[in-house]
């Protein structure tokens, strides 16, 4: 209880030092010794001061960029540092000028120096999130890609992006680092693409081949109308001809595992009533991609 007393003595000391210095500071300017000059010399210094931080901050981000771990940190840390120490150095000249005691104010404003340090990871994503919910990247629900992780937003807080990802984890990206990074929202226009390839005897009749993948597609459930499934000959591989479907699918991924599990079983049921065989090395048969999921298991012959 002694020392809270103390501490808090110590504290209503220093205000009321801050507080004396400030009266006697506005009495010298209403009794005229302190004029504009010295406004704008103590501005100057300010404005020099906040030039060359700008100037180190930027020197050692150049220096952090070329090397990485624990030497990118250091420069990084090291840049704020002394931008700060410049910064709080031009300040108290500043104050000095205008005829604060230095003393009391420096304590001052070391003070707020490391209040802000200790606060800035907080304001920082809090002010993040708030960018990200203004500008509508993202919102609660999409499906997105950020920092290497795929998911759907659960949620947006005061401190980080809250990402389901597909194999059950939930991860926790700091809104800075989401903002910062590239986000990639496959919800925001209510659709997205997958591609299933397989291959088929080059003798085969590219046409019917085409036209009956096509048609296949049409049929299959999950798989939109609008824009419509497409079939293209991509490639010969030897003595297989190379075909991609292309199908237009909800964006979540659930939407894209039943489109594709739809769209190869219309394709293999359509090729077999047209008693055409698909062919070539397992690993070509059908094969599907999506730019939101890694290739999935390749399925066997047809």
């Amino acid at each position: 209880m002694l020392r809270q007393t103390n501490s808090d003595s110590d504290q209503g000391d220093l205000v009321s030092s801050v507080g004396d210095e400030i009266k006697v500071t506005l009495d010298r300017w209403s009794v005229g010794q302190l004029g504009l000059t010295d406004l704008v010399i103590a501005g100057a210094i300010v404005v020099t001061g906040v030039l060359l931080a700008w100037i180190a901050s930027r020197v050692a981000k150049r220096f952090a960029r070329r090397t990485d771990g624990a030497a990118r940190a250091a420069w990084a840390t090291g840049g704020l540092l002394v931008a700060t120490l410049i910064m709080l150095l031009a300040t108290s000249i500043a104050l000095e000028v205008l005829g604060f005691g230095l003393g009391p104010i420096l304590v001052l404003v070391l003070l707020v120096v490391i209040a802000l340090l200790l606060l800035r990871p907080l304001v920082t994503n809090l002010s993040s999130g708030l960018l990200l919910q203004v500008r509508g990247a993202l919102e609660a629900g999409d499906l997105v890609r950020t920092n290497g992780t795929l998911g759907v937003v659960e949620e947006i807080n005061a401190r980080s992006v809250v990402i389901d990802t597909s194999d059950g984890r939930r991860v926790h990206i700091p809104n800075n680092d989401v903002l910062n990074d590239t986000i990639e929202n496959y919800s925001s226009i209510g659709r997205r693409r997958s591609e299933i390839e397989f291959a088929v005897d080059a003798t085969t009749d590219r046409e019917r081949v085409l036209a009956v993948t096509a048609e296949s597609l049409a049929e299959a459930s999950g798989v939109l109308d609008d824009p419509p499934p497409e079939a293209m000959l991509v490639r010969v591989t030897g003595p297989f001809l190379v075909i991609r479907a292309q199908v237009w699918h909800g964006p979540l991924m659930s939407d894209a595992r039943h489109a594709v599990s739809e769209a190869i079983r219309t394709i293999l049921d359509g090729l077999a009533a047209a008693d055409i065989d698909v062919d070539g090395p397992p690993w070509m048969v059908l094969e599907t991609k999506s730019p939101a999921e890694p290739p999935s298991s390749r399925a066997g012959r047809g």
